[in-house]
């Protein structure tokens, strides 16, 4: 049942109709009197509204509930139609790309993930392909109910034209019109966007931002994304060109390892799941003491998972890999407090696996650098969404999609 007793922050779409669509979506199951409220229409207005999208399909009814007034007015509760369709969320990291299945409403029903083993354009390109070929033929889905693929991608993204700029681990990726190339490969829309703009979406949509209209989003990883999302006043701040949040670039060590983006330093090479898991690596071939040795000769590589749950069970290199990351994060997480003051700071991603070490070290590091008065009162804490985040935000911006086009055409 919908809260009423916080306030709704709602992701607007440009008009009453398309507002409301967004508001249903954004914090399903929600009720005709509280949309009314919320838009500050009559209710028979929203009314009018709403059941021109239940006769269409793409909204529904789902029983009734009491809706908190003084009245005590019985209501039913409105949500997306999950049987109007489905849509496919991509996730492409430098590591791997993760396709998600979900219906209409943005559940998710199934996931595959696949393993880049190379980073060629050609093959990043054909696996991108099999990923969605294979989630869709795996779950015995029709290629007609599929309304969209929504796409997140690592790198800088002309998200208005749907290219793909970069991507840092590949030198031949330049210029990628991912978009299209899926969409002649399919002959269903698509829209890319930045994978932290897509994780970022879903944070406001399903996570924090449902009742947080201000908050700064962090996703580390995996691999070497580390970026944040700015939301103020309910909306994601995107910046020239759509580059805003290029948090892992920030140098905190002039003299530190070259970043790919030609600086050297940034934090991404010094606390990334990748920089750390480099560094535990590194400590193994010089000899040094770890219970992370053995799970390297075992698996060939070790996965920031394995240093966590080392660093959980008292590995002392484990434990200071953690806590130096922390301090790096926590001095960035300062630059951005002490600039933008935001009431929030959520983290999502890899790193998350190292909990209240991590959390501990980097809000004792906030403390040292910020400005006290500025800091007071800043709430930081871990995202409750799983690790699907990217992908469900690559969903999300299909239905959005859809939303505005339906909003429109009514």
């Amino acid at each position: 049942m919908e809260n009423l007793e916080k306030r709704h922050s709602i992701l607007k779409l440009g008009s009453n109709k398309a507002d409301i669509l967004s508001a249903i979506n954004q914090h399903a199951p929600i009720s005709r009197t509280r949309l009314a409220e919320l838009f500050d229409l009559s209710f028979t207005a929203v009314t009018h509204i709403v059941n021109e999208f239940i006769e269409i399909g793409v909204i529904k009814e789902i029983g009734d509930g009491h809706d908190l007034k003084p009245r005590g007015r019985r209501a039913s509760f409105l949500q997306l139609n999950e049987d109007y369709g489905y849509i496919i969320g991509l996730e492409v990291t430098d590591v791997r790309v993760k396709s998600a299945l979900a219906d209409f409403a943005g559940n998710i029903k199934a996931v595959k993930r696949i393993v880049f083993e190379n980073h060629s354009k050609d093959y990043l390109i054909s696996t991108i392909i099999e990923s969605i070929e294979s989630l869709v033929d795996e779950n015995n889905i029709g290629w007609e109910r599929i309304k969209g693929i929504g796409i997140g991608m690592h790198g800088l993204v002309d998200y208005e034209n749907g290219i793909s700029l970069t991507f840092p681990s590949s030198e031949e990726w330049e210029n990628v019109p991912l978009k299209s190339i899926i969409e002649e490969r399919f002959n269903i829309p698509a829209k890319l966007d930045a994978r932290l703009y897509v994780a970022t979406l879903a944070e406001l949509i399903y996570g924090e931002g449902r009742y947080n209209p201000d908050f700064v989003y962090f996703n580390s990883g995996p691999g070497n994304g580390f970026n944040i999302g700015l939301v103020f006043s309910g909306q994601i701040l995107r910046g020239k060109d759509g580059f805003a949040g290029q948090f892992g670039h920030l140098v905190l060590d002039p003299r530190g390892p070259r970043c790919f983006c030609g600086s050297r330093g940034c934090l991404v090479t010094l606390a990334s799941p990748l920089a750390i898991e480099k560094k535990a690596i590194e400590a193994i071939n010089e000899g040094i003491n770890t219970s992370l040795t053995s799970v390297y000769r075992e698996k060939g590589t070790i996965l920031f998972k394995d240093i966590a749950d080392s660093a959980l069970k008292g590995d002392k290199l484990s434990i200071n890999l953690i806590e130096e990351a922390g301090r790096y994060l926590g001095l960035g997480f300062s630059y951005v407090i002490n600039l933008f003051a935001p009431p929030l700071v959520v983290l999502a991603g890899t790193l998350n696996s190292a909990g209240s070490m991590l959390l501990d070290t980097i809000k004792r590091e906030i403390a040292l650098h910020s400005v006290p008065q500025v800091y007071q009162g800043i709430e930081i804490k871990f995202s409750s969404l799983e690790e699907d985040v990217a992908a469900r935000g690559a969903v999300v911006l299909i239905i959005r999609e859809h939303l505005k086009k339906i909003a429109e055409a009514s």
